[in-house]
Parts: C-alpha cells; structure tokens; sequence
C-alpha cells in the first residue's frame, strides 16, 4: 500500500466553510426559514418567514483531517444546546479513492451520562450503504451528551486510500441526513438553524497536508522549498512553511505560458510546515502534459516562484 507521510489535512474555503465557530445559540428558538421546497418538492409557504424551531446541535466537518499510512480520518464536531440522544448521519464524498474504513466516538460521545449524571455508554455503528456512510449512535441506557452549549469532537471517519492511487487534491462532502434524537427541533429544520453541509451546500476540503517537525518548532518566516522528486512523474511533493500568525494563502500550479493549471490551496492556514502532493492533473483530474511548469506561494506579505519538470 501506498504510504502518506504527512500527518494533518487542511480544509480550504472553496464552496463552503469547513468547521468554523457555529451561531448555535442556547436560544435558538426562532429563525428565517430559507428552504424555498419542502422535502417532498412543494414550494415552502414559510419560505423567508420567521419559524419556531426549538432548540438545536449543530454539527459540521472539523477544519483537519488526520492521515495515517494509507488512512485519512477526518471529524465531525458538534455544538449540543440541548441533550442529544443518539445520532444518524448519512456522510456523502465525492472521491472514489477513498473507501469507508471505520468510525470512532470523539469526546462528546465519550463522556455521556444518564439524567442524573450518572456515567453511560452510547454504541457507535458504521456502514457503507451503496453510496454513502451511515454512521449511527444510540443507547438503551438513557445515556445523553452534556448539552451545555460547548463544541467539541463528535465522531472520527476513517477512510482508507486505493492501493497506488494518489490523494486527491480536494474532497467535496455533505451530509445527506442528520438526525439528533433527544433535541426539540424537527430533524428537516436543523440546516435552516447549524446551515450543515448539505447536496446543494457541500464543503469542499484541500488536502494540503500539514506536519510540524519532531521538536514542534513553528517557522520563523514564510518559504516555499523546491518541490522533490523533480524531474517527476507522475507526481511531486511541495513543501512550504507558515510562520506565526497565518494569513490566506495560496498555492497554483501555471504552465509555461502562465496559465492557472491547478489550485492546490487557497484558505486560511495555522503556523506550521506543509506538504502538498500534485499529481501533475488539471483542475478538473485531467492528466497534464510532459513539460516545464510553475508552483507559486502566495499571501498578503510573502510570494515565491519555483520550477519543476514533468516528464511522462
């Protein structure tokens, strides 16, 4: 199997935010409905109207994914103003490189107690279903979360990579269902509230990947390292570091004729040494041609130009 050295992935903002700080608040009892259909087809007659929706748990894709070997896991998070029961999510992704491997509790589905604060346990079940992953929580021991309003790991997704497949350099994901037994708000209200990655709002995830060195340091400046194997083929590692206080970046393949041939980041990153894998394809997965190209790092105080060869 094919071995990721790197040890952390970051989430880029290309169609929606990954995990960000949710407006879930502990009143959240009243709020502008904006489904313009029903889930049967049908107009919504409340559509831009004030609605009750009673209390909530917003959950979302954490902005981090580990990898381990072959593995990349990658979290949900959760924000409980209210006790959750139990939960069932139907997580859909767009690469089909990845393959389902296993689901683990985060520490919302770890510490879990009955009504009188009694220590419980809550089974965690996980499945691949045609397309999709069901992941699935319950408890016949009256166990709940805390509810208090903090966020924190709900889950763990693990998938593993195909034998001789290269990462992706960004993955789409949306939740197809999220149901939190034990909340007072009607399952089909949760995205007017948390707005959770949906089909029609999915979160588009980058694969830079992000590793500090053994000792934790965190760079002192900006730098972008000359990308190893060069000549390459099929694919190249390029490395760069974020020093304290990170700012958005962004780094794009050109060609010779200064043509955008690929974006492999384009968010906001944390203080850190960085490992981004370019499979020498276009934006859209196309095999590019044997040539000279260009890789560029970018943000608001620093940029660097370097240039690789690939040879097919």
């Amino acid at each position: 199997m094919r071995n990721i050295q790197t040890t952390l992935l970051c989430f880029g903002l290309l169609i929606s935010s990954a995990w960000a700080d949710l407006d879930c608040p502990a009143d959240s009892a009243v709020h502008l409905d904006t489904r313009t259909m029903l889930p049967d087809g049908s107009p919504n007659p409340s559509y831009g109207q004030e609605i009750s929706t009673g209390l909530c748990g917003c959950i979302g894709f954490a902005d981090g994914a580990s990898i381990d070997g072959n593995e990349v896991t990658f979290t949900l998070k959760l924000l409980d103003n209210e006790p959750i029961r139990g939960i069932e999510l139907d997580i859909y992704h767009d690469s089909s490189v990845l393959t389902y491997s296993g689901v683990s509790k985060g520490e919302k589905l770890d510490n879990v107690t009955d009504e009188e604060g009694n220590p419980r346990t809550m089974t965690l079940l996980g499945n691949y279903l045609d397309d999709h992953t069901k992941v699935l929580a319950y408890s016949t021991s009256r166990a709940r979360t805390s509810g208090d309003g903090t966020e924190g790991d709900l889950v763990h997704v693990t998938y593993e990579l195909a034998d001789g497949e290269s990462l992706p350099s960004q993955v789409t994901f949306y939740l197809g269902l999220a149901n939190l037994p034990g909340t007072s708000m009607d399952p089909e209200l949760l995205n007017v509230v948390c707005g959770y990655p949906s089909e029609d709002s999915p979160v588009v995830v980058s694969t830079a990947a992000m590793a500090t060195d053994e000792s934790g340091t965190i760079p002192d400046e900006f730098a972008l390292h000359q990308n190893y194997p060069n000549p390459f083929n099929p694919s190249t590692q390029i490395s760069f570091d974020i020093p304290q206080g990170g700012e958005f970046v962004m780094l794009n393949v050109y060609n010779i004729l200064g043509q955008n041939v690929s974006t492999l980041v384009n968010s906001v990153m944390s203080p850190g040494k960085y490992t981004m894998e370019w499979n020498a394809t276009d934006e859209i997965g196309n095999p590019v041609a044997s040539g000279i190209y260009f890789y560029e790092l970018r943000s608001n105080s620093f940029t660097s130009r370097k240039k690789m060869l690939l040879i097919r």
